[in-house]
């Protein structure tokens, strides 16, 4: 009964010891694995911050180019050198004088033009 008793607790040692060492390696191997997904995880923010580092470069030239751009020297320069057009020194005003002042035609202009057919179309040169 010693034999199978002594046999019986070497069992449940061994027993003990695998599930332990099993559970240790299930730990490491865990452990691993959420390693392995932080360095991944990290890679992928680092990649992310370049991005935003490179757009934020280059909305920096961007803004500078548009500056540049933009300033009346530049709008300036550009127009004579490509354009070829040069500086305007005496600019002169055209007045244009019409016979009842009105540059656009009333809505009782419109019915009574329908209304009186080809002749009424053709009353501004009669001057009517």
């Amino acid at each position: 009964m010693r034999k199978s008793k002594q046999g019986n607790n070497r069992v449940k040692f061994t027993l003990r010891f695998v599930l332990a060492l099993s559970l240790v390696a299930g730990l490491i191997v865990g452990l691993g694995i959420l390693r392995f997904h932080a360095a991944r995880l990290a890679y992928y923010l680092e990649s992310i911050n370049q991005s935003i580092q490179k757009y934020s470069d280059e909305e920096v030239v961007l803004r500078q180019e548009l500056s540049a751009l933009v300033a009346p020297i530049r709008v300036y320069s550009y127009c004579k050198e490509n354009l070829g057009m040069q500086k305007v020194l005496r600019a002169e005003t055209i007045s244009v004088k019409t016979r009842n002042g009105d540059f656009t035609a009333s809505h009782q202009d419109n019915k009574s033009a329908n209304n009186g057919g080809w002749r009424s179309t053709l009353a501004w040169l009669f001057g009517k």
